[in-house]
């Protein structure tokens, strides 16, 4: 079991539990495959963002359910986010049962098992209910972001909090809102800019039950990972 440490992160410098290594942490990950000290575990892509990569184990367990592995990049915190909500509310049916599993060279390693996702409506009809509401909730919240309250300096942290009174006074049920208030205190911790997104893509269920897969990113780090982009094209082209 890992144990928590304290680390300056995020853009106001706050003290937050980081992971300690587990004796996963000298791991390979070469051409697909897993290389742990005990295990080799063959992989298979299933998704893809700006800064991890999804793989489900080829060969699960006999009489077990296939694990999913996240590698994360390394300056980037919101797959030990989801770690550190689940830790805190382990028994939630909407929170992701992510697991920090160790470290490569350049990239952190997280589990959890195989959820159904994209979210589809049959899956979870109430489930489907709630993301509308949330969706809602969070393009609201957002959208004065963009006409200047983000100029003015409005905080990921601000718009979340309005996403959940919002989703509160709309009257989603109890369990989803102590997942969301989870959320929000955790993503705190990392700093002020971790914003929610909700879509299909990155919510699921599990079980029948809607679960919110990864409905937090960094806004600045985005920005500054697509502002290197451009830069680089720019200067292929010069």
């Amino acid at each position: 079991m890992s144990r928590p440490y304290a680390r300056r992160v995020g853009s106001r410098g706050a003290y937050v539990r980081r992971l300690r290594p587990n004796p996963h942490d000298e791991l390979r990950f070469v051409r697909g495959t897993l290389y742990t000290p005990d295990e080799v575990i063959p992989l298979k892509q299933i998704g893809k963002g700006a800064f991890s990569t999804a793989y489900v184990e080829k060969n699960p367990p006999a009489g077990g359910g296939a694990r999913v592995f996240v590698l994360s990049a390394d300056n980037v915190y919101d797959k030990e986010l989801l770690a550190m909500a689940h830790d805190e509310a382990p028994r939630n049916p909407h929170l992701p049962a992510v697991e920090r599993f160790g470290h490569t060279h350049d990239r952190a390693v997280f589990t959890m098992p195989l959820y159904k996702s994209p979210l589809r409506k049959d899956d979870d009809p109430v489930g489907w209910r709630d993301y509308l509401v949330l969706k809602k909730c969070r393009d609201d919240a957002y959208a004065p972001a963009y006409g200047g309250a983000y100029k003015r300096g409005r905080s990921g942290y601000e718009i979340n909090e309005a996403v959940y009174d919002c989703a509160e006074a709309r009257g989603v049920r109890p369990s989803l809102l102590e997942a969301l208030r989870v959320l929000i205190d955790t993503a705190a911790n990392y700093g002020a800019e971790y914003v929610f997104e909700f879509s299909p893509r990155n919510l699921a269920t599990y079980e029948g039950r809607l679960v919110l897969l990864d409905v937090l990113y960094d806004r600045e780090a985005l920005i500054r990972q697509r502002e290197a982009a451009m830069k680089r094209r720019v200067g292929n082209v010069w």
